[in-house]
């Protein structure tokens, strides 16, 4: 594989950042969209993948295990993983999102998300393993150093949900997720910037976190469902802002 299509990775995932696996996830899906590696292609190793983006080989191993789940990519025994047949959601992926209504489209992917993950952390107290908690408690921590330093937490928020979701240990949830996800984070920064919520939203975490840990399926939804209600209210508010400055500025022309 050639070096110029390694992208730099964030380092500063320690404080807040994208998690490396997730940033080195995201690559290789953007170089089978864009043709760079197709159906039948076999990725390098491990230990290369890790040298390519000078990283140990942990998130390497968390990344390429993503890639598995999702259908993405198949091992074969003795070979190496290969990458599948590209699934349509890959390509309605590349659709331009420009072409939707990005307020109204934001409210819409929501309230598909609160479906998914209500019922992925109710799932996540059953089935979670040492791994998941791990990526879990590491997505709280960044969480709270990013607040501490004053930066954008929008990455590390979308971090924890995505974990929660990987740790219900359901392929379907995961592939839904990972279609509606990368539309909703679209949207979501098209429609309002900074994120809102900031202590009460990590607050929120830390308890799902909690009942997760202590496998209380019932609980671990509740708090997700109460979380998810405070956070779209924001959306709706940012939606019905998003109308009124179009609307004023309309009425000036």
């Amino acid at each position: 594989m050639r070096t110029d299509m390694i992208e730099p990775l964030d380092r500063s995932t320690s404080s807040g950042g994208s998690m490396l696996y997730t940033q080195i996830f995201h690559q290789i899906r953007q170089w089978i969209r864009e043709g760079k590696l197709k159906e039948g292609d076999i990725l390098p190793s491990e230990r290369d993948l890790a040298q390519l983006f000078d990283v140990s080989r942990v998130p390497v191993r968390e990344a390429l295990k993503i890639l598995e789940f999702t259908g993405v990519a198949e091992q074969v025994r003795g070979k190496g993983l290969f990458i599948k047949k590209i699934s349509i959601n890959n390509l309605i992926s590349n659709i331009d999102f420009v072409l939707m209504d990005s307020a109204h489209t934001l409210l819409d992917l929501f309230e598909a998300r609160e479906g998914i993950e209500i019922q992925a952390a109710s799932l996540a107290a059953q089935r979670w393993n040492e791994g998941d908690m791990a990526i879990m408690e590491e997505a709280i921590a960044s969480m709270e150093k990013k607040l501490r330093t004053g930066e954008e937490i929008l990455d590390t928020s979308m971090s924890f949900h995505t974990a929660v979701i990987a740790a219900s240990h359901n392929k379907a949830m995961w592939e839904i997720n990972l279609y509606i996800s990368d539309w909703l984070h679209i949207a979501r920064e098209a429609i309002y910037k900074q994120t809102t919520l900031h202590e009460e939203g990590l607050r929120d975490h830390q308890e799902i976190l909690d009942r997760i840990r202590h496998h209380d399926s019932e609980g671990a939804a509740q708090k997700m469902k109460n979380h998810l209600i405070r956070s779209k209210k924001v959306i709706e508010e940012a939606v019905a802002a998003a109308a009124l400055s179009t609307n004023t500025k309309a009425s000036k022309e």
